[in-house]
């Protein structure tokens, strides 16, 4: 079947988009790094006051007390919030470039097809396949 005039458009406009929706990808992975470490130094934060107040306590207790200190901090809350919407945009993002790779390889093997339609009812017309092998059409 041949290709419409949308689909070889389409097929043209495709690289695009998927580099614009992966420069999108990056950004997040970078942002959701930055998040991870300010994640990781306001939980190290809580960790030192909780020991320098709690001086010699067991282990569990310091656990427990690090524990509560991080549901209460409004500040790790909210980051905690935009790391789990930015785990869920990245899985958005990677769904649309999944389909726009498969959409373009599809396009793309419709094309590839056709090509090969129209070669073999060429070849079919023995006075075209005889100029060819005769050299005329060089």
């Amino acid at each position: 079947m041949k290709p419409t005039t949308d689909q070889l458009k389409q097929l043209l406009d495709l690289p695009d988009e998927i580099l614009v929706i992966e420069k999108t990808i990056n950004g997040l992975k970078s942002e959701k790094a930055k998040k991870l470490r300010d994640l990781a130094a306001m939980t190290a934060r809580h960790q030192l006051r909780i020991s320098s107040e709690m001086g010699k306590s067991n282990a569990d207790d310091r656990k427990a007390a690090l524990v509560i200190a991080c549901e209460d901090d409004p500040k790790l809350s909210a980051v905690q919030d935009r790391l789990d919407q930015i785990a869920g945009m990245l899985r958005a993002y990677d769904a649309q470039r999944d389909h726009l790779r498969r959409t373009r390889e599809a396009l793309r093997v419709q094309g590839g097809l056709y090509i090969v339609a129209r070669l073999e009812e060429l070849l079919k017309d023995k006075d075209l396949a005889t100029a060819i092998g005769g050299g005329l059409l060089a």
